[in-house]
């Protein structure tokens, strides 16, 4: 066994000594130990939670048997056991028993005592989903600052004839006023012309967002008053809202007239994606695994905002486009409603998530700071 001593520098008595499976279990990496048949002999509690098996399970299982959903990983633990290579690093897919898939970060090592002989192997384990999401966030970031500079020379080119399309169209249908099926023309083109404009108003707002009027902010009463305006599509059919507000929480920090908009959009999604029975289940809470940091700066508390529906789900070949300018699964969508909501709790310097199965609903989870 193996110990660490804890001295007191104002004071020659020591404190009760440390063993080294208390200092991994207080990790928050995982951390998994293998004999020399490699079979696992110790599992910290993050490697519980990370791969989603217990350690009373696992003891003295073969890591191939355990990891056979992850072949990737089993061909990198089997390298590190050769004597050629060592030390193993790499990142995949990991697929738990549940059927979570998770980026993970893997570090497998032969485990060598003092002697420098080998009497088995170290596995460490990262979840790396948000660092993966960090990264999508500025590759995201780049390609609005792009889509802004193009969207910026068009609008002014673009507009300009617009104008002029909508005034002829409108001279033109006094005109025609005595024919119906003429006056049905130009009402066409005056509505599409309005759609199009529209769209530039759309593209200016996610490419060039105005600056935000952040104020103190009750979440549950912004909510209420989403749920006021949707009222005629929350009063329709089965549909049943439920609300799991924690009524404890602070208030958060933001620009009213932008969350609304960014709720509206989340809830209205949400109840044109159900039929049925339908349920909306809205939710709210302190973030309690989430920091974000500025340099070394801690930013402070979040509270997160879940909303759930019971809906028709997001194909999983979608999902990571959900929130890409342009990209839609409606027949009459522009694709810039999810990209804006992103744009704007971006602004607000929280994050926004989505998690959904085919047939089994969708889960959009909003994280916002805390009011000071």
């Amino acid at each position: 066994m193996i110990f660490l001593s804890n001295m007191d520098p104002n004071s020659k008595k020591r404190s009760a000594p440390v063993s080294w499976e208390n200092v991994l279990a207080s990790l928050e990496d995982a951390v998994l130990v293998m004999d020399l048949q490699g079979k696992f002999s110790f599992l910290n509690q993050a490697a519980e939670t990370l791969t989603g098996v217990s350690a009373s399970w696992v003891l003295q299982q073969s890591y191939s048997r355990i990891f056979k959903k992850n072949p990737w990983l089993v061909e990198m633990v089997r390298k590190s056991q050769s004597s050629e290579h060592g030390t193993v690093r790499g990142e995949g897919e990991f697929l738990s028993p549940h059927g979570h898939r998770i980026p993970m970060g893997l570090v497998a090592s032969p485990l060598h005592d003092t002697q420098g002989l080998c009497r088995g192997g170290v596995l460490l384990m990262r979840d790396l989903t948000v660092r993966k999401e960090m990264e999508e966030d500025l590759k995201r970031s780049d390609r609005l600052a792009l889509l802004g500079t193009l969207a910026a020379g068009l609008a002014h080119e673009i507009k300009n004839p617009l104008g002029g399309i909508k005034g002829a169209a409108q001279l033109l249908r006094r005109e025609v006023a005595r024919d119906p099926s003429l006056v049905q023309y130009t009402d066409i083109m005056i509505r599409e012309v309005d759609r199009v404009d529209r769209l530039m108003k759309q593209l200016l707002d996610l490419s060039r967002p105005p600056k935000l009027n952040l104020e103190s902010l009750n979440i549950h009463r912004l909510i209420d008053d989403v749920l006021l305006l949707e009222k005629s599509l929350v009063s329709e059919g089965d549909m049943l809202v439920r609300k799991n507000f924690d009524p404890s929480l602070p208030p958060i920090w933001g620009d009213r007239s932008q969350l609304t908009q960014v709720f509206l959009n989340l809830i209205k999604n949400a109840l044109q994606a159900m039929n049925g029975e339908s349920r909306l289940t809205l939710s709210t809470r302190i973030e309690t695994n989430f920091h974000m940091r500025e340099g070394e700066r801690d930013r402070g508390k979040y509270i997160r905002v879940n909303i759930e529906d019971n809906g028709q789900g997001i194909k999983e070949e979608v999902l990571p486009h959900i929130f890409s300018p342009f990209f839609t699964t409606k027949s009459d969508g522009t694709g810039l409603g999810l990209a804006i909501c992103h744009r704007i709790i971006n602004d607000h310097g929280g994050l926004i998530r989505v998690e959904s199965q085919e047939g089994q609903g969708t889960a959009f989870k909003v994280s916002l700071p805390m009011a000071d």
